[in-house]
């Protein structure tokens, strides 16, 4: 009798080990292979696949080997001469033009580094470099999961940030000299170039859209929405094990709010309101870390509000060292629709982009610094 019960405990005890690594390794899948955001039309597949652009976009192959010794696909996109416009492309120029604040939708000496998907980076990132293409940038996409989709898991960042230093390294050496830099990310994008940002200091501005603070926020929201309160923590330590056992890092060691902290330079952070690991607070939380005052804070009109407006205030409540809460109020700048977006990335991109003017300082000998 005791030698069954003790063989029924072991069994027991097998089988609770076993259902513990499985769930580790279920709950870990999407995050280490997440799924596109946008899943790319069957337009843009076979325009890439041409990769000999047309109309509307040219395309320029890119191959530089990152940090970890993966080969990285790239491709500099830009309008044609004599260029005929795309419809997308025609709905942000005519943004552009009713806005005003760009002086010219002629071809600009900056180039754009776009980053939106672990899986499928060149596609999904395609329709955003044709917009701000069409508004007379040159942009850089490429696949950051390396020739041949060699990576298997996705890093956030923490292994994928080196491909834009690699791939710059790469456009230096084949024109002689590097145009200003600015990097526009969406979700798993602006993870990657926060850090990247924070790297090289060739990048002069950053555009983040519905970027996150850390990855353990996103792990335990999604694991409180999967399994409720009560057992969150358990789920969501069981998903880190998973992550730290199936790839090598944890999820405290994606930290993008951290990289932002590093940064001096202009920064733009946008919510779209589009998905449950971006909210309005997550892109607070980002842009209460930046540290230069040339920051902006973006959001999409609600339903329900007024098209019309500009601005409006948002208020976070704030919780001190004695526990003590206030109030903190954010001044938000809002967009209505994907063109009025895309249009707004373009004039900031140009503004903080431009060499800094010399300023005189007035004393007996005239010196000059940069600011």
């Amino acid at each position: 009798m005791l030698k069954r019960l003790i063989q029924i405990s072991c069994f027991f005890l097998f089988a609770v080990v076993l259902g513990v690594v499985w769930f580790a390794w279920y709950a870990s899948g999407p995050l280490l292979m997440p799924m596109n955001l946008d899943a790319p039309s069957s337009e843009v597949q076979e325009l890439l696949a041409q990769k000999e652009g047309g109309k509307h976009l040219v395309f320029q192959s890119i191959q530089a080997v990152s940090k970890d010794g993966v080969e990285v696909e790239g491709l500099l996109v830009s309008t044609p001469d004599n260029c005929q416009f795309s419809p997308t492309q025609n709905r942000v120029r005519d943004t552009l033009k009713l806005r005003g604040k760009l002086p010219h939708l002629e071809r600009k000496e900056e180039l754009v580094v776009i980053c939106t998907s672990w899986d499928d980076g060149q596609e999904v990132a395609l329709p955003m470099a044709e917009s701000l293409a069409g508004a007379g940038y040159t942009c850089l996409i490429w696949n950051t999961r390396g020739k041949d989709n060699v990576r298997q898991y996705c890093s956030y960042g923490l292994v994928e940030y080196a491909d834009v230093s690699a791939l710059l390294d790469e456009i230096e050496k084949k024109q002689g000299n590097l145009p200003p830099v600015a990097v526009v990310g969406r979700g798993f994008g602006s993870a990657v170039l926060f850090k990247a940002a924070a790297h090289d200091a060739r990048i002069r501005c950053v555009v983040s859209i519905d970027g996150f603070p850390s990855l353990k926020t996103i792990a335990m929201r999604d694991m409180e929405m999967s399994l409720g309160s009560p057992l969150s923590f358990i789920g969501y330590w069981l998903l880190d094990a998973g992550v730290e056992m199936r790839a090598g890092y944890t999820t405290f060691d994606v930290a993008p709010v951290d990289d932002a902290l590093k940064l001096d330079y202009p920064v733009m952070v946008v919510c779209t309101d589009e998905y449950f690991f971006s909210t309005i607070e997550d892109n607070v939380a980002i842009y209460d870390s930046l540290k230069n005052e040339k920051k902006s804070l973006v959001e999409a009109i609600h339903e329900g509000e007024d098209f019309q407006a500009k601005e409006k205030i948002f208020t976070r409540i704030v919780e001190g060292k004695k526990g003590q809460k206030f109030e903190k109020n954010y001044k938000v700048k809002l967009y209505s629709g994907d063109d009025e977006l895309q249009a707004g990335i373009a004039e900031w991109i140009y503004e903080n982009t431009r060499m800094p003017m010399p300023k005189v300082l007035n004393n007996d000998s005239v010196s000059f610094f940069y600011q």
